[in-house]
C-alpha cells in the first residue's frame, strides 16, 4: 500500500552553510529593511553649474531583520521540520537565539586551521531572500515578564545580512528582493508533514 505524503513549503528560515544548520523561523519580522548602496564620484569642472557624476560602485545589498519572539507562543514549534535540536532545559526561543548567534561566528577547519566564512541564506515569505554574511553582529534583548521556568517571556533578536553574490540591473529587475534563491536549498526546505 502506497503512503500518501503531504509536503509543506517553509516560508521563513535561516540556513547556516558553514555548520549545515537549517532553522525554521516561526514568525515574520515586523519590518525588514532591504538596502542597496550606490556610490558616484562627483566633480564640478570650471564654468559648469552642475557636477558631473561618474559611477564608482554599487552594493552590497543588505537586509536588517528584527525578530520578536514570545516564548508562550512557541511551545510546539520546529518539531520534525528543521535539524535544530532543542537541548534539555532550553525551549525553541533559546535554540533560535543560539543558532542565530552562531551565524555571526566562523567554523574552523580541523586539519587546515582555515576559517570557513559564516555564510547564511535567509528567506521571509515570497518577498525576501538573501545569501550572504552576518555583519555588525547579532543583538539579543530580553524583556519582562518572567515566566516559568524563570525565563524572560519576550526576546528580540536583530541582525544584518550583507549579500555576497553580485547581480546586475536586469537580474534585479526580474527577481527583485527574491534573487539568488538556490533551488537545491529550497528542495531541502520541503519537509514531510
Amino acid at each position: 500500500m502506497a503512503v500518501s505524503r503531504n509536503f509543506k513549503m517553509i516560508d521563513n528560515y535561516i540556513y547556516l552553510y558553514h555548520v549545515d544548520q537549517f532553522i525554521v523561523l516561526p514568525t515574520f519580522p515586523d519590518s525588514i529593511q532591504d538596502r542597496i548602496s550606490i556610490n558616484f564620484n562627483k566633480a564640478t569642472p570650471m564654468s559648469r553649474s552642475a557636477p558631473i557624476y561618474s559611477y564608482s560602485d554599487s552594493g552590497p545589498r543588505a537586509i536588517q531583520v528584527q525578530l520578536d519572539l514570545h516564548r508562550d507562543m512557541m511551545t510546539q514549534l520546529n518539531y520534525g521540520v528543521s535539524n535544530a535540536k532543542v537541548a534539555i532545559g532550553d525551549d525553541y526561543v533559546d535554540t533560535l537565539i543560539k543558532q542565530i548567534q552562531a551565524a555571526a561566528l566562523p567554523s574552523y577547519g580541523a586539519s587546515s586551521k582555515m576559517v570557513d566564512p559564516p555564510i547564511v541564506a535567509v528567506r521571509f515569505g515570497d518577498d525576501i531572500f538573501i545569501k550572504g554574511v552576518v555583519i555588525d553582529g547579532v543583538s539579543v534583548s530580553y524583556s519582562l515578564p518572567i515566566i516559568a521556568p524563570n525565563k524572560y517571556a519576550h526576546v528580540s533578536v536583530s541582525f544584518t545580512v550583507e549579500e555576497i553574490d553580485p547581480y546586475d540591473a536586469k537580474t534585479v529587475m526580474s527577481a527583485g528582493s527574491f534573487r539568488g534563491l538556490d533551488t537545491t536549498l529550497e528542495r531541502n526546505a520541503w519537509k514531510v508533514i
